[in-house]
Parts: structure tokens; C-alpha cells; sequence
């Protein structure tokens, strides 16, 4: 047996992701800390598993990641956790922690919501969990003078509830989301067909392939809705996830001071991107989505494109008539290609499929490509090894990152700039 910690009051900024995650999102957040206005040092943080860092609470690094953060699934603040896994035990130990936490409100009315995921080894059932979390709460903050008014959603404050630690060390963890609910809930996808990407892995996917917007365009061919075009355009612009004013665990007293506003990050940097799908319905899915993100401006109009075009048919040539401003002599191809759930047709037609699309992509020497796919074939028929492979999944289904290097010298030169 590990050495057991009872209760504790606890104060990490937690980002947690899905799996694999871990070194993404460090990256991302060391970025975004360091083009923001605060001069805070990032410390190494503590990797949770493969799915979450913890990192010693910092005001203004917790703004950030609130805002701004792109490839994490939730942004938190730990509250407390309990060896407890059962009921009764675990409420007698969050009351008198929570009873004396200043982050809390104190004297007067407060909402929340109560999440619980996660916690299949409990001894009790999920909901009964969240009512003795929502339990806890509610006396509490009668301790503290006021009153815990439990909501199911639009609450002032969100309380998420996790099962984390070793097999021999299982802790229950209270968190304070921060960044309003699951992060890949931007509400910017105003159009979608029938199997849409999170927005969260495409920001992954574009942050796992290290893309120089400054430096190299970034095609998409097959796009569907345009999810990985926007998120590499906004993740490019550096454009706030969450804005300060919609999270209301901002206005708790500790990030008093800090700004009410979260503007770009990059505010002149202008991406080549160009989004492409053979179906031509998509287009129209495409330019709804980039208008609803605000990319669809001036500055951005010759920046951001949206074809039809077969992408078996690609070709260097079509590619500099669409954008011939692009810079660089490479590029960037990130894509979710069609895999069985998401494509009609016969098992030989994908993979004739992927075949056909490697042969075309081969024809861009010094270029990159950045996929996510869950269909295990699909790296046999692109016939091209992959310089990366990283486990994930996606739509419930098991995935992976892959990275290709599509030949010729620029190739590692694009990824030295």
C-alpha cells in the first residue's frame, strides 16, 4: 500500500485534457503565459496520468488558461479531496474544509452546479455522489453565513467532481471550474455534418505538428464543417477561448484587478489556410463557421479560403492559384480523414481512398502532414511511415495522432524556422 493522505484543502490551477494530452497542453500554456501581459514564470507541472497537469495556483496564469487555452477539455481550481469512497465519510470530510474556504463566498447566496465523472470506483452510484456533494455544499456555506442554491446549469459557481490518483491512493477530488464547462463547447460551430471533430483535438492536432502560421500555410483537404481550419486560424490569431465577462469564477475577489477583457494574442498575424472538401455543401458549413469565429474580416479575406476540390486531385499548382501570397516553400496538411463510421462505401473504396490521397500529397515535397484518424489501416494505405504516432481518440472511438514528413529538404528546415 501507498501512504495514505487523509483530507486536505488543496489549491493546483488543474488542466486536463484527453489522453496523451499532457505535453500539448504545457506547451500551449507556456506560449500563451508568455505573449501574455503578466510576467509570470511557468513552473514545471505535476502530469496527473496522461490526462491532466497540475500547477501551483497563480491568479494570473489561471486567467490565461481560463481565456485562452485551446487544447484542454477544463480549466480548474482544486478545492479539496478526500480519501473517502463512500458517502457519508466524504461529506464529513469536505463540510469543515469547505466551511473555512476564503475562496468561497461568504454571508450571502451563492448558485452551483455539481458535476461527477469519472468515479466508477466509488461505492456509490454518480448521482448519489453528486447529491452529497451538492450536500456538502449546502452546509457549508450555511457555516459561512449564506446559502448553496443548487442549479443544473448557469450557476454562478461549477463544481466538478473527479476520482484521481494511484490504484492504491484513490482520492475524491472537488474542483472549481474556471473556464465554463467543457472547453470544446466553443460556440462557434454554427454548422456541422454528421460526424464533427471536437474542436479541442484539432487544436491538438494543430499544436502536436509545431505549425508556423508566420511562416508556412495550412491546407485542410478534407475539411467537412472546417473545425481544424478554424481552430488553426484562431490559435494562429491567438483569439480568446472564453471571454473574462462569461466566466464567472473570475469575479471570485482573488482575480481582482486582473483584465476584463481578452483580446488576440497575435492580432497581426495573417495565416494561409485554405479548406477544401469535395462536397460542395460543405463550403457554405465552412464559411458560417468562420464568420460565427470572427475570421471572415478584411484582413483575413484573401487569408482564409474555402474550395470544393477533390483532394485526391490536389496539386502543388492548384494549391499556388488559390493562395500565392502563402509563405514558405512547405506547408502543413492537418486533417481527420474519413475513416468506416464516417464514410459510406466498401472497406476497399477508404482505402483506395487514403491510397490515392498519399500519391497526391507526395507531390508537395518539403510539406508536412498532421493527421488524426481512427482506422488502423489507414497508415499502410497513405504509404508514407510516420514520424510521430500518438495514441488518442476520438467520437468514442480509438485513435491516433500521426505526423508524415512528405519528403524533400524543406521538410526539416520548415520545422527549424
Amino acid at each position: 500500500m501507498g501512504n495514505r493522505i487523509g483530507a486536505q484543502a488543496e489549491s493546483a490551477l488543474r488542466i486536463s485534457g484527453t489522453v496523451g494530452s499532457n505535453k500539448v497542453m504545457e506547451s500551449e500554456l507556456l506560449r500563451l503565459v508568455k505573449r501574455s501581459p503578466f510576467h509570470v514564470r511557468v513552473p514545471k507541472p505535476v502530469r496527473q496520468g496522461s490526462m491532466a497537469l497540475r500547477y501551483p495556483f497563480d491568479p494570473a496564469m489561471a486567467w490565461v488558461a481560463a481565456c485562452y487555452h485551446r487544447s484542454s477539455s477544463r480549466i480548474g481550481w482544486e478545492l479539496a479531496s478526500s480519501p473517502a469512497a463512500r458517502l457519508e465519510p466524504l461529506v464529513a470530510d469536505l463540510v469543515p474544509m469547505l466551511a473555512v474556504d476564503d475562496r468561497l463566498p461568504r454571508g450571502r447566496s451563492v448558485t452551483i452546479t455539481v458535476e461527477v465523472k469519472g468515479v466508477e470506483d466509488f461505492e456509490a452510484g454518480p448521482l448519489q455522489l453528486r447529491g452529497a456533494v451538492k450536500s456538502a455544499f449546502e452546509e457549508a456555506m450555511r457555516k459561512r453565513g449564506g446559502q448553496a442554491v443548487v442549479r443544473d446549469k448557469a450557476a454562478e459557481l461549477e463544481i466538478l467532481v473527479r476520482r484521481v490518483g494511484t490504484a492504491d491512493n484513490r482520492r475524491t477530488l472537488v474542483i472549481l471550474d474556471l473556464g465554463r464547462g467543457p472547453r470544446h463547447l466553443r460556440g462557434q460551430r454554427v454548422a456541422q455534418g454528421p460526424a464533427p471533430m471536437r474542436e479541442t483535438l484539432a487544436a491538438q492536432l494543430v499544436l502536436l505538428a509545431k505549425w508556423m502560421p508566420h511562416a508556412e500555410p495550412l491546407v485542410d483537404p478534407t475539411a467537412g464543417s472546417g473545425t481544424i481550419a478554424v481552430e488553426a486560424a484562431l490559435l494562429a490569431r491567438g483569439i480568446a477561448v472564453r471571454k473574462p465577462d462569461d466566466l464567472p469564477a473570475l469575479r471570485l475577489p482573488v482575480f481582482e484587478g486582473l483584465p476584463p477583457q481578452s483580446p488576440p494574442l497575435y492580432p497581426d498575424t495573417r495565416p494561409s489556410i485554405l479548406a477544401s472538401d469535395i462536397n460542395e455543401e460543405c463550403i457554405a458549413w465552412m464559411i458560417g463557421n468562420l464568420r460565427a469565429s470572427g475570421l471572415t474580416g478584411k484582413d483575413l479575406q484573401h487569408s482564409i479560403v474555402a474550395r470544393s476540390m477533390d483532394a485526391t486531385e490536389f496539386t502543388p499548382e492548384r494549391f499556388a492559384e488559390i493562395l500565392p501570397d502563402a509563405p514558405g516553400e512547405g506547408g502543413l496538411f492537418a486533417f481527420n480523414p474519413p475513416y468506416g463510421h464516417r464514410m459510406q462505401g466498401a472497406e476497399g473504396d477508404l482505402l483506395e481512398f487514403y491510397r490515392d490521397l498519399g500519391r497526391a500529397l507526395k507531390r508537395f515535397e518539403g510539406w508536412r502532414a498532421a493527421v488524426i484518424v481512427a482506422n488502423e489501416a489507414f497508415k499502410g494505405a497513405f504509404n508514407v511511415r510516420p514520424a510521430l504516432v500518438k495514441p488518442t481518440s476520438a467520437a468514442g472511438l480509438r485513435a491516433e495522432f500521426l505526423v508524415f514528413d512528405l519528403g524533400g529538404r524543406q521538410a526539416g528546415r520548415a520545422r527549424k524556422r
